[in-house]
């Protein structure tokens, strides 16, 4: 979308906007328009983001007053909506369609949580943000913080009727749309070859979407090269063109205090260039005042479109020029209806290109149960995403492929082109002291395919107050099995505190040093079982401080069993749906006790959404040591953020615990998810009891806490205060997972 040429208070902003100009387009066939007894009218539309939703209002008005178009042509927003309505689409089918969009989900650019594989689950929730890297050709960037693959799905289906498409010519409505191709920097109009590849081209937002590569041409969007594209539709044959103009209104001298604003002026300026003579060339202008808008506004469809009317609608007397009697209105409507395509032919077959070996048989048997079945375009992006939710797939896309008398289900896999290996990097932060404050990163390098299908070898590290290195290996015991091993290794030290009452008196170092491994197997997507055996050597040291505990070191055998259940909707801020975890450890030694003991420490969680914008969850958490003591600092800690947050980080220390949340969270606003995301205002109520803890430890610590969080591209941030039993009272803060 080419908002720039608008008001790009921000080049993130702008680049957002223009993602959502991704409506779908559908239908096409026939011959061109003919235009006889009256001059041929070519329609022309601006790109804009959210701003071009005008466009849809101007068509609206030209259809109720019998207005005909001959050619259509548009660049970025202007290119997606004038190619739905070129397709054959109503104005107020493409009003509908844009409503019913997610455009948070399509214009984040992150798979939902549900559709990830559960090994891509369990990274998301490690690393909520969305820093992905590649190290395939070293460290690497993707090309775009958006794939484009939701787009281009919701293109796929529009068109797909129009699989066979020659020309964009043979169109309800003819049809141009503008790209740039970065490869050689020159203007590119589509005007044939597939129309969804096209429209998907003409919204490319450099930085956001990733660029259509086809062949040695690499396209993005068209708003640097020719944003109101009237001449386009001169070339198309038009006698009169009228050109819709997203009128953005003065600058504000304020948005230039900052280097984002500098560069997004300047953006602007240089697509005003590029616009001046064709605004000049145009015989009717429409100038739609979306000044109290801007190019993000996604969700604001219905209050944009009547902007595009009211400017139609102040220049009836020059418009209505034009205007048909009800005779020929209907002539022309069916003529543009008879070019319309509505049905697809039932698949024969699959054909997979892009990709060879194995990857090329994992995608055509993923795809071969929709052959001999009617075309079910739900069903088919729900196996797309299964696809891309392994993480190795930019985007999958389809269409429709005619081989001597049989048409079969094209699909063109993409794979991503910076990884694997890839790599993901997340920032941790928690505190509710300014004397103990915890930060740390984290890194996972995760290479695919080293030891056979399916197999992953993950390398993590960490600094901070968790620091250490650690390695699994991933193996199915045989391609396509549920049934796997994973050998590692880790060596892993932690800085824990040691409180008498409120006060930390030390500080200890544990290391949880091993080898072990275990076998397990994956239910779907959303649970895993696994059961293994370690090695560790395992100990507390004295780092500063009193020595309250006593220290030890242990060269225990570890048995383990754990299960995990992934069942809610997002990493982030899940709004419906549950997770469960349970993990069972037996020690072959105990510290300062002869002999062996057991843990057991589970969680739950679960969501409920209630109307648009609010969410009801509770969680439960709890461990036990099965009657050891004296366990120090391997009891189990309660205290710290979102863990009673009115009492220290680790304060609560005990043999066996349990903690209770409820609360509520209430969506506040909504921000450009190109770049950030939800906001929510929330309040929770914790409960928690730990046994054979030190004295003076409350028999029942409770608190109250109210907060706010964020969305953000690094990760949700959080912050709030917490009141609690016993005159306790904090402050909190964070930068990580929060449920």
């Amino acid at each position: 979308m080419s908002l720039l040429c608008h008001r790009i208070t921000a080049a993130t902003a702008v680049v957002a906007a223009f993602l959502g100009t991704f409506l779908t387009p559908p239908d096409a066939a026939g011959q061109p328009t003919v235009v006889t007894g009256r001059q041929r009218i070519g329609l022309v539309l601006e790109g804009g983001g959210a701003l071009g939703f005008a466009h849809i209002g101007v068509l609206q008005w030209l259809e109720e007053h019998q207005i005909p178009v001959d050619d259509v042509a548009g660049t970025s927003m202007g290119g997606l909506v004038g190619g739905l309505y070129a397709s054959g689409e109503s104005p107020q089918e493409i009003k509908t369609f844009v409503g019913g969009i997610d455009w948070s989900l399509v214009l984040s650019g992150q798979l939902p949580f549900p559709d990830l594989s559960f090994r891509r689950k369990e990274d998301r929730l490690l690393f909520p943000n969305r820093l992905e890297f590649g190290l395939k050709h070293g460290f690497t960037l993707p090309n775009g913080l958006n794939s484009g693959s939701a787009v281009g799905l919701l293109l796929d289906a529009s068109v797909l009727p129009y699989y066979n498409l020659k020309s964009f010519d043979d169109l309800p409505i003819p049809f141009r749309c503008v790209s740039t191709n970065i490869a050689n920097g020159e203007k590119h109009v589509f005007k044939d070859g597939s129309l969804a590849q096209a429209m998907r081209s003409t919204m490319s937002i450099p930085g956001v979407f990733a660029p259509v590569e086809h062949g040695q041409d690499i396209y993005s969007d068209g708003f640097a090269v020719d944003n109101l594209p009237v001449d386009v539709a001169r070339e198309m044959g038009s006698e009169i063109v009228i050109a819709v103009y997203l009128d953005t209104g003065t600058v504000n001298p304020s948005t230039l205090t900052s280097l984002v604003g500098v560069a997004g002026r300047n953006l602007d300026i240089m697509v005003k260039a590029n616009e001046a003579p064709n605004m000049a060339d145009a015989n009717i202008l429409l100038k739609a005042d979306v000044s109290k808008f801007t190019s993000s506004d996604f969700t604001e469809s219905e209050t944009i479109i009547p902007k595009g009317y009211e400017v139609a609608q102040s220049h009836a007397a020059e418009l209505e020029k034009y205007a048909l009697n009800s005779s020929d209105w209907k002539a022309y409507v069916e003529q543009r209806n008879a070019r319309r395509r509505t049905t697809v032919p039932t698949p024969q077959f699959v054909e997979v290109v892009g990709v060879t070996g194995s990857t090329k048989a994992q995608v055509a048997t993923q795809f071969q149960r929709y052959v001999g079945q009617p075309i079910d375009t739900t069903k088919i992006d729900s196996s797309i995403a299964k696809l891309e939710g392994t993480g190795l797939y930019s985007s999958i896309s389809y269409n429709m492929l005619e081989k001597g008398d049989q048409t079969g289900l094209l699909l063109r896999p993409r794979m991503k082109n910076y990884g694997p290996p890839f790599l993901n990097v997340g920032l941790t932060l928690s505190s509710n002291n300014s004397n103990d404050i915890n930060f740390g990163i984290g890194g996972r390098a995760t290479f695919f395919g080293l030891v056979g299908p399916g197999s992953e070898v993950r390398v993590n590290a960490n600094i901070g107050v968790v620091a250490g290195v650690g390695g699994e290996l991933y193996k199915p015991l045989a391609v396509g099995s549920r049934w796997f091993v994973a050998p590692r290794a880790y060596y892993v030290h932690t800085v824990n505190s040691f409180f008498s009452g409120s006060s930390a008196l030390a500080e200890y170092t544990e290391h949880r040093n091993g080898v072990g491994g275990d076998l397990g197997y994956t239910f779907g997507s959303k649970a895993q079982l696994r059961v293994g055996e370690d090695y560790q050597w395992y100990g507390d040291t004295l780092r500063v401080g009193t020595p309250i505990a006593q220290a030890f070191s242990l060269k225990p055998f570890i048995s383990n069993a754990s299960f995990q259940y992934f069942g809610q909707d997002e990493a982030l801020v899940p709004t419906k749906g549950t997770e469960f975890t349970t993990l069972y450890t037996y020690y072959t030694q105990q510290p300062n006790e002869p002999g062996g003991y057991s843990q057991l420490n589970s969680s739950i969680s679960h969501f409920i959404p209630i109307k648009e914008k609010n969410i009801v969850f509770g969680r439960g958490q709890g461990g036990t040591s099965f009657g050891a003591t004296n366990l120090g600092l391997a009891g189990f800690p309660l205290g710290g953020p979102l863990r009673l947050s009115a009492y220290n980080q680790g304060q609560l220390l005990g043999s066996d615990y349990f903690l209770a949340q409820t609360g509520y969270l209430y969506r506040l606003a909504q921000f450009n998810p190109v770049v950030a995301g939800d906001v929510y205002v929330t309040a929770f109520y914790e409960i928690g009891k730990v046994w054979n803890a030190a004295s003076g430890t409350p028999s029942l610590p409770n608190d109250v806490a109210i907060g706010g969080i964020m969305k953000t591209v690094i990760g949700p941030i959080y912050g709030g205060i917490s009141v609690g039993n016993g005159g306790h009272f904090k402050w909190f803060f964070g930068l990580g997972r929060i449920f």
